[in-house]
């Protein structure tokens, strides 16, 4: 099957995301594998894949969208502080993003944006 080459190295995971989705988008024809390899490319195709596989998330308000429990781990006292991202609407544990009681308080108060 013919293929683009990667022109990086450190690329090969897109490239075989890239090349999977082709195969199954074409499947049962052998896929046409047209895709551009340059970094730019690469960099925009990896940005793609991530915000595809955030916005196909679900999350809920049971859910810590850090850990992906209702508990916090560990040691962690199971009736925790919450709190929600203001962009997203996710929900975090304040353990799981090491946030202290003081902070936790003061982004409150204001707009809080999290790292997703």
């Amino acid at each position: 099957m013919p293929h683009p080459v990667q022109k990086d190295g450190c690329s090969c995971g897109v490239i075989v995301v890239e090349m999977a989705r082709a195969v199954m988008e074409a499947f049962p024809q052998l896929p046409q594998m047209q895709f551009e390899t340059t970094r730019k490319a690469m960099g925009e195709s990896r940005r793609n894949m991530g915000l595809q596989v955030l916005e196909a998330s679900v999350f809920d308000e049971e859910t810590c969208s850090m850990c992906g429990a209702d508990r916090p781990p560990g040691e962690a006292p199971a009736n925790t502080d919450w709190i929600q991202c203001d962009k997203c609407d996710r929900w975090f544990h304040a353990v799981c993003l090491t946030m202290d009681p003081r902070t936790l308080q003061e982004l409150k108060q204001k707009q809080w944006l999290c790292v997703l």
